[in-house]
């Protein structure tokens, strides 16, 4: 790796500057990263309201690949990152230790998906511009990124941030490149249980499904632990179910049937697909 202060990192900054604008910006960014941290994968997502595109995937693994492609089918509603989106998100670099809830490890999210794909550590370059997220993503897959390594990301960041905002604006506003928004932000849980659950219980099932600890939960929503503990255990009679386990699968189940995630409410749906008497 060059120091910052070292002539290789410098010229990769003005290789970056001159690649703006063009089809190359999204290698020669990561390229001119690498010149001072240490990472493993990185890519390109754009979010785009109710939907995420990836521009680039750099040093993929078959599990990953894997992820990624769950991910774009519709797991990134379930994802802390598009959560801090759709809530509205400045442009700057994020650590994701930073977004993630007190107990993202213990959720079926991370267990099922995250921890299988390899994912140790992850830092977001984010660019807003517009209803657009530009998200390019640096991974770890062992270990986590060094107290220095976060102190260099946290100096580059700037400079790397407005090279990126020049070159988000510009694929924009070219004809060529550019994506259509989406619908607005929002999420599953909009509507999830709409039919089912009282409002604070649905409150309480998003935190549970995020990863919050019930002692988070009550910090969140400004209620008391107790009560918290009496909205999950309502929950689980509302849906007939016993733990958060199956509490995450009702919530996958109602992602992957597109008849389902598209109703006025997906649980409610996905009950009524169960009863619905077959045409066979």
């Amino acid at each position: 790796m060059s120091d910052i202060n070292s002539p290789d990192w410098y010229k990769a900054l003005v290789d970056l500057r001159k690649s703006i604008g063009t089809s190359d910006f999204y290698s020669c960014f990561f390229d001119t990263v690498r010149q001072v941290v240490d990472c493993d994968l990185s890519g390109v997502f754009i979010y785009s309201g109710d939907r995420v595109d990836c521009m680039l995937l750099q040093e993929t693994t078959d599990n990953y690949r894997k992820f990624i492609d769950l991910y774009l089918e519709g797991l990134y509603l379930l994802d802390p990152h598009y959560s801090m989106l759709a809530k509205g998100a400045e442009t700057g670099l994020y650590h994701f230790k930073d977004i993630a809830p007190d107990c993202y490890h213990q959720t079926e999210f991370y267990q099922r998906f995250v921890k299988p794909a390899g994912i140790t550590d992850e830092y977001d370059f984010i660019v807003k511009v517009d209803n657009l997220y530009y998200d390019f993503y640096i991974d770890k897959m062992s270990g986590v990124f060094s107290e220095q390594e976060s102190e260099v990301l946290a100096a580059v960041a700037p400079l790397l941030l407005e090279f990126m905002s020049e070159h988000c604006r510009y694929q924009s506003a070219s004809p060529a490149t550019s994506l259509s928004p989406g619908q607005p932000y929002s999420s599953i849980f909009d509507s999830l249980g709409a039919t089912l659950l009282t409002q604070r219980e649905r409150d309480v099932f998003q935190c549970i499904l995020h990863g919050h600890s019930s002692k988070s939960t009550a910090n969140k929503l400004n209620i008391a632990l107790g009560t918290v503990k009496i909205h999950r255990r309502n929950i689980y009679n509302k849906l007939d179910i016993s733990s958060q386990s199956e509490l995450f699968s009702l919530c996958i189940q109602s992602l992957a049937i597109p008849e389902v995630s598209s109703a006025e409410d997906p649980l409610a749906a996905l009950r009524e697909s169960y009863t619905r008497p077959s045409n066979y």
